[in-house]
């Protein structure tokens, strides 16, 4: 694991730049899986990455925004969604540019639009499994001129060693290329790259 961005209460902005670009670079022309406990600043670090881009896009899920939020990138195209339709039909829509970045905010947040009406059913996890799978499909077919940022909650996987993961299948990360974890620590919060992965061959794939 590899921490990208580490942020401090007084980190000089020249600094922060620099800890950004460099993210930037890490991810550029991937799909990349941002996950974390809820309020931790996902939402608001996403807006600041899209500044580094010259064609930012986000796709609004969670319509818990702070309106200063919006500020932070004028230019940054913003797409309202409200429901997994709605989604699928903006990504098919969406061209792929070099140097864009495409932010989903956020994809666990759809969950609910699956399991509102059967919350017990397993065919309702089985179909956002299927909806979220062909969303990274999608984005993943963007690439690599176009960089995608999936932005997810947190789960946890083990009490005992207090260990978190996406709340996320496999079938939606199998076609993720990197998965970074932001956490916080005291003043401090940080994106750690919890996994980097090189996506096979269509030949590879179909053995896979």
């Amino acid at each position: 694991m590899e921490t990208i961005v580490e942020f401090a209460e007084k980190k000089p902005e020249e600094l922060i730049k620099k800890e950004m670009e460099k993210f930037k670079q890490k991810i550029q022309g991937k799909v990349v899986c941002l996950y974390g406990q809820a309020w931790v600043g996902k939402s608001l670090f996403a807006l600041n990455l899209s500044k580094y881009f010259k064609n930012a896009k986000l796709f609004l899920v969670d319509k818990n925004y702070p309106a200063e939020f919006f500020k932070v990138n004028p230019n940054l195209q913003v797409i309202e969604i409200d429901s997994p339709r709605q989604l699928d039909l903006m990504i098919s829509k969406t061209p792929s540019l070099d140097d864009q970045l495409i932010i989903i905010d956020s994809i666990t947040t759809l969950q609910t639009e699956f399991i509102r009406e059967s919350y017990f059913s397993p065919r309702a996890y089985v179909e956002f499994n299927n909806f979220s799978d062909k969303v990274a499909r999608q984005l993943t077919a963007l690439t690599p001129r176009t960089t995608s940022l999936v932005i997810a909650h947190e789960r946890i996987k083990d009490w005992e060693k207090k260990t978190v993961v996406p709340r996320l299948n496999w079938v939606f990360l199998r076609n993720i290329g990197i998965i970074a974890h932001m956490v916080q620590e005291d003043d401090k919060r940080k994106i750690v790259i919890e996994r980097v992965r090189e996506l096979p061959s269509k030949v590879e794939f179909y053995f896979e």
